[in-house]
C-alpha cells in the first residue's frame, strides 16, 4: 500500500516537473542538467509502465490460456473415464459370460460321463450276459 502511494507521488511529482521543464523549452531557456535528469526519468517511469501494463496482459493471456486448458483436460478426463466405465462394464460382462459358459460345459461332462457310465454298464451287460 504504502509503495503505491510513493509511487503515486513521485509520478506526479515527475509529471509536474516535465510540464515546468516543456515550458521552459517553449520559452527557449536553458536547460539544466537536473532538467535533462528529469526528464530521463520521465521517460523510463513511463517505459516502466508500458512495460508493467505488457506483462498484465501476457499474464491475462497465460490465466486465460490455463482456463482452457484445463477445461480441456476435465472434459478429456471425463471422456475417458467414460470410456473406462463402458470397457469395464463390457469387461464384466464378458466374465459373466465365461461364468455361464464354465458352468454349462461342467453340466454337459457330468451329463457325457453319465451317459458313458451307462453305455459301459449296458456294455458289460450285454457282454455278460445278464
Amino acid at each position: 500500500m504504502a509503495e503505491a502511494v510513493v509511487a503515486s507521488v513521485l509520478e506526479e511529482a515527475l509529471r509536474q516537473a516535465s510540464e515546468r521543464i516543456a515550458k521552459k523549452i517553449t520559452e527557449g531557456k536553458k536547460l539544466t542538467s537536473i532538467d535533462v535528469i528529469i526528464l530521463l526519468l520521465d521517460q523510463i517511469n513511463k517505459r516502466i509502465d508500458d512495460t508493467n501494463k505488457r506483462i498484465d496482459d501476457t499474464n491475462r493471456r497465460i490465466d486465460d490460456l490455463n482456463t482452457s486448458l484445463n477445461r480441456r483436460i476435465d472434459d478429456l478426463s471425463a471422456s475417458l473415464n467414460k470410456r473406462i466405465d463402458d470397457t469395464n462394464r463390457r469387461i464384466d460382462d464378458t466374465n459373466r459370460k465365461i461364468d455361464d459358459l464354465k458352468e454349462e460345459v461342467k453340466l454337459l461332462k457330468q451329463e457325457v460321463s453319465s451317459i458313458k457310465s451307462d453305455i459301459i454298464n449296458l456294455l458289460k451287460e450285454r457282454l455278460t450276459g445278464t
